[in-house]
């Protein structure tokens, strides 16, 4: 799959600060140490400048690209409309990106259609056929509307690339209708979508999914748009290594990134349960909580149900839920589990959904019982791993 690019969507945000970048200063440099493409996200909003598309055409590596998202005033003002001027708009674009198309790091020109219904682009169909040629531009529609055969069929005729989301709105067609293909991760929040960080189960479900649109398409790529505190280089690099393009650079940025978020997590458990233990907490799903994020006290009552005890004395509690155990020892102070997501949780003294489900399924007395010990011996009580996956 050596014809997958993977970036984010803009590389200016003060919170990746000691999250990706070291200093403030020449985050583009440092960010193009790493990736070898990014989307521009700040040309949506204004016209960019001839100086500054020199300057980043001049300071990035070479084979560095930069796709670019098309001014809002081509989608969102006029409508893509002939008749209103927004082909005028649209080479006005064009003619400050020379310094990137003459160096070779032009990549795809994206079109992010407004929320609206089709029927809103009455000139959608001829203001595709009039584009320049030289060109690579792709289509992000925002509203189902234009989820048919007929979009699709337009998109092929004037080789133009569809623009594939990952979000909680539009399914995730794999559409090829350009030479290349286009996929936006969005997130999956609620309000907004973009603050949301990946779990790796959910960026590996991409796997065959860009296989497939690595065989079907010239180039295929990739931007993840969900920049709240770093989620986006963090998921980026994690879709890298998912699909085998991750190099060293890319290894070790990552390390970084995930020994910082483990270190914060493990604050954020660190500060809850202090919380939980100044109020005097015995409820048994608030003392779990204190060890969850990420809507996993939800998962894990789903799953209290199925959990089997096989073992519950004074200072030993072993159980089984679904094909995974669970094993505590009180004189020992040690939690052992086995699961990809207790793996990465450990080392945040948090809960994974099999463990939460656990305490929630014992008597409630026993489970606050141990809950409270580990809480005000937090410190001292080891999260292990054992081949408890049968």
């Amino acid at each position: 799959m050596n014809n997958i690019v993977i970036g984010t969507s803009g590389w200016s945000y003060k919170d990746w600060l000691n999250v990706f970048y070291t200093s403030s200063e020449k985050m583009f440099q440092q960010y193009a140490s790493v990736f070898k493409t990014v989307e521009v996200d700040s040309s949506f909003y204004n016209q960019p400048n001839l100086g500054l598309m020199r300057a980043i055409a001049r300071s990035s590596p070479k084979g560095f690209v930069f796709s670019l998202k098309v001014p809002k005033t081509v989608t969102h003002v006029k409508l893509m409309d002939l008749e209103k001027g927004a082909m005028r708009d649209l080479k006005l674009f064009l003619s400050v990106l020379t310094p990137l198309k003459e160096g070779g790091k032009l990549g795809p020109l994206l079109f992010q259609l407004p929320p609206k219904p089709a029927e809103a682009f009455k000139g959608f169909h001829d203001f595709l056929e009039s584009l320049p040629e030289g060109y690579d531009f792709a289509v992000e529609f925002r509203h189902p509307t234009w989820m048919n055969d007929e979009a699709f069929r337009v998109l092929s005729e004037t080789n133009v690339g569809y623009c594939i989301v990952d979000e909680p709105l539009l399914s995730a067609l794999l559409k090829v209708t350009g030479g290349f293909s286009y996929v936006r991760f969005h997130g999956r929040g609620k309000r907004p979508w973009y603050y949301y960080d990946y779990r790796v189960e959910e960026l590996s479900e991409w796997k065959e999914r860009l296989e497939e649109l690595s065989s079907k398409a010239e180039k295929v790529y990739v931007y993840f748009n969900n920049h709240f505190r770093g989620y986006a280089v963090k998921n980026a690099l994690q879709m890298m290594k998912i699909v085998g393009t991750a190099e060293t650079p890319q290894e070790e940025a990552l390390n970084k990134i995930l020994s910082y978020f483990g270190e914060e997590g493990l604050r954020r458990t660190v500060s809850r349960v202090e919380a939980a233990l100044s109020s005097g907490e015995k409820n048994v799903e608030k003392l779990v909580s204190a060890f969850l994020e990420g809507g996993r006290l939800e998962r894990a009552r789903e799953l209290a149900g199925r959990v089997v005890i096989e073992e519950a004395g004074e200072e030993n509690v072993k159980a089984r839920v679904k094909e995974y155990t669970v094993a505590i020892s009180l004189s020992e102070r040690r939690l052992k589990h086995y699961c990809e997501d207790w793996v990465k949780r450990i080392g945040q003294k948090q809960f994974c959904k099999h463990v939460a489900a656990l305490f929630l399924a014992m008597k409630p007395e026993e489970s606050a019982r141990i809950l409270s010990l580990i809480c005000r011996n937090l410190d001292n009580w080891v999260f292990e791993t054992e081949a408890g996956k049968s």
